[in-house]
């Protein structure tokens, strides 16, 4: 497990704008002018706070149990735990970070949501923790701990990653007759239609929110234009979005709809009902991040199977990326407690908890950990392996792009489905990007 990425993140991002539903600049005063609580008690015992995103009963059991034993390996810390759902925590975090009970550690994803509270300075700089324990620092993927990098300094602290994997009902391939995996897009489009002619939808796609379509559109960004052009445009050194590319990769979804191979009801459809609907048969497939394979174990048994996202051939774009990127944790800027909220992500990303995340979570670790394979699922130790020998990784393109055109971006991956081409919503990208671009 010691392999590195051999090329860094494919999308590299710059600096957002500032936004005013953040916290104030600088110092510890939060933007209402209320200073973060001292939760220090008269015995010396402090508490730090600590808000995540994964209040499933599985993952919250994860996160109590290593709570509870960190507060007994360390009893002058008490960790006050809360967790909020993927959608819910986007907005709460935002509110809590501008009061008196802000968070001493909160969630986020990387690239531009890193930014966005680096420019709003709820964010603490870590970079000195990590250079007074080398051993620390060197224990994450050097790839994925850059992706906290933000102009030379270290802003955040990457927990585990997640990427992407087609995963499949291999009942419902076996009634259509699909004796193989497509390994094209040719091929994949073959196998849509003979799951279609069995009477099974052939692909889950729940995109009542667009990040669904957005993962789609990330790879297929990836493979149909080239990453010197896409790094161009997602750090808005360039802001014309012209490339061919960007365009077809939203048409090849509309062909989707428009062939039968996906449900109709695509934009009031969650991701959930998604899942659902391959781990009942009443689809065959649906494009998954890896650490949400347990469920399909665990409902499925041995009746599913996942494969690589198709090669699309005679494309400009690069083959074999990881679609994805990492979860990371940052301390907040006000924190009256930052040692020890770095002794708990010391905690979090030790090779104790980080292996038990794998075998209990089927999550992708962040460090170097050495793992038991008896402990692991296959699956996740296939992609594991895989995926660290993969030429890079695009990231997520929400999080890639500055947020004001990851919105536009975002609202085009519904309207695809509906009276827009890729075309027309490229150029809305374009223009909100040209705008954003001016003003910084």
């Amino acid at each position: 497990m010691q392999r590195k990425w051999k090329k860094a993140v494919a999308a590299l991002t710059v600096a957002a704008l500032g936004m005013t539903t953040f916290a104030g600049c600088g110092g510890s005063t939060a933007s209402d002018g209320s200073q973060a609580a001292d939760t220090s008690a008269a015995d010396g015992q402090v508490t730090i706070k600590f808000v995540h995103k994964f209040p499933e009963d599985k993952r919250m059991q994860y996160f109590n149990d290593i709570v509870a034993e960190f507060e007994e390996k360390n009893p002058n810390i008490k960790v006050e735990m809360t967790s909020y759902g993927d959608e819910e925590i986007k907005d709460k975090t935002r509110v809590l970070l501008g009061s008196a009970d802000a968070p001493d550690i909160f969630f986020t994803w990387s690239g531009e949501r890193i930014t966005q509270y680096v420019d709003s300075g709820n964010a603490m700089d870590i970079s000195k923790y990590l250079e007074d324990d080398s051993a620390w620092k060197d224990s994450f993927n050097q790839t994925m701990l850059e992706t906290c990098n933000k102009n030379g300094s270290y802003w955040a602290i990457p927990w585990d990653y997640s990427s992407k994997e087609i995963v499949y009902n291999k009942q419902v391939f076996a009634n259509a007759g699909v004796t193989e995996t497509p390994k094209t897009w040719d091929e994949f489009l073959d196998v849509c239609e003979k799951i279609k002619a069995s009477g099974v939808t052939p692909i889950a796609l729940g995109n009542q929110y667009s990040w669904v379509v957005c993962h789609y559109i990330t790879t297929l960004n990836g493979k149909l234009v080239p990453q010197d052009t896409i790094q161009s445009n997602y750090s808005l050194e360039n802001t014309d979005f012209t490339d061919a590319g960007y365009a077809k990769a939203l048409d090849m979804m509309k062909e989707l709809l428009d062939k039968g191979y996906v449900n109709t009801d695509v934009n009031s459809c969650t991701w959930e009902m998604s899942e659902s609907m391959v781990q009942e048969g009443t689809a065959g497939m649906v494009y998954e991040e890896v650490q949400n394979l347990k469920a399909y174990d665990d409902k499925l048994g041995d009746d599913w199977g996942y494969f690589d996202f198709p090669e699309i051939e005679g494309e400009a774009g690069a083959s074999g990326y990881i679609t994805g990127g990492p979860d990371v944790f940052m301390v907040n800027a006000a924190s009256k407690h930052p040692d020890e909220a770095i002794t708990f992500l010391k905690w979090l990303t030790s090779d104790e908890v980080q292996a038990k995340m794998v075998y209990e979570l089927g999550f992708l670790p962040c460090t170097n950990v050495q793992l038991d394979a008896d402990k692991c699922m296959s699956e996740t130790l296939e992609i594991i392996n895989k995926n660290m020998d993969a030429p890079g990784i695009s990231e997520w393109l929400d999080c890639a792009l500055n947020q004001t055109v990851a919105d536009t971006y975002l609202i085009g991956c519904q309207t695809i489905f509906e009276d827009e081409n890729g075309e027309s919503i490229m150029k809305e990208v374009s223009e909100t990007a040209k705008e954003v671009a001016a003003d910084q």
